[in-house]
């Protein structure tokens, strides 16, 4: 066994010097400071689009259980040792709403932690985006409901309904606050609000939100899903600007017919 003439002597030899697996058991065999471990969670913010009634859709979960029984929740749950968090996702938005998601429809969107976010203790989740197909629901065990929520936004507030449930949550783009008659668990008003603002704020040059529209869609169509982010009719984003400023991401793929007049060219985001 190799001596040292000091704790600094040894420390810099076994960093610097030694292979790394002789680091690695010295490592282990240290006195080092105990620092607390939080526990960590996922949340997922899934939207989708229905082309047939133009609506910008929100998938919520009820909560069955403490903390925040019967509050609306964003799909998520806590973090398995074996798990990377996006396995966490994909395993836990489909324990409780029976969607499949792929890997590569999931974007990481922040972390969150507040150390008093969670009342049961210290507890950090990383927020995941994806844009989906309006899938079928099935609630899991520990879900009172899986439902789609209508999201709209009227001026500074985002308004998210169900019709089946008759919830209404409002939410204030300004201030943060939930101020309808329903509210969210935890800091899922937060969560949401900071995907909102992250896809209205990136759309222009970062459209991945048409995903929502799947494989292949119209520049209407497009137009329309813009127009849920800002607030307006889609007859007010000018037809020619938004398509001029669009086609560098996207590849055209065929026609459509319309029924009156030309068929409407198609198109479909170029690959990343």
């Amino acid at each position: 066994m190799k001596s040292f003439s000091s704790k600094h002597e040894e420390k810099h030899y076994f960093e610097t010097q030694a292979s790394e697996t002789a680091y690695l058991d010295w490592y282990k065999q240290q006195t080092l400071p105990k620092y607390d471990m939080p526990s960590v969670t996922i949340d997922n913010v899934l939207m989708c689009y229905n082309k047939t009634s133009d609506q910008l859709k929100l998938l919520l979960v009820q909560r069955n259980t403490h903390p925040y029984q019967y509050s609306w929740a964003l799909p998520g749950g806590f973090v398995k040792r074996t798990e990377a968090t996006e396995e966490t996702c994909m395993r836990e938005t489909f324990e409780e709403t029976g969607v499949s998601i792929d890997i590569h429809n999931l974007a990481q969107l922040h972390t969150f932690s507040d150390p008093y976010r969670d009342p049961r203790g210290w507890v950090i989740t990383v927020s995941y985006l994806a844009f989906i197909g309006e899938e079928p629901l099935t609630a899991g065990d520990d879900t009172r409901e899986a439902k789609w929520f209508t999201l709209e936004r009227k001026d500074h507030h985002i308004h998210l309904t169900n019709e089946d449930t008759k919830a209404h949550i409002i939410l204030d783009l300004d201030t943060g606050d939930t101020l309808g008659p329903d509210t969210l668990a935890f800091d899922h008003a937060k969560i949401i609000l900071t995907a909102f603002n992250h896809i209205t704020e990136k759309m222009h040059h970062e459209p991945n939100v048409l995903q929502v529209l799947g494989e292949d869609f119209s520049i209407t169509e497009a137009r329309k899903v813009f127009a849920k982010f800002l607030g307006i009719s889609y007859k007010d984003i000018d037809h020619s600007n938004f398509k001029k400023a669009m086609l560098e991401y996207l590849v055209e793929v065929g026609e459509r017919p319309t029924g009156i007049g030309r068929p409407s060219k198609i198109y479909r985001l170029k690959a990343i």
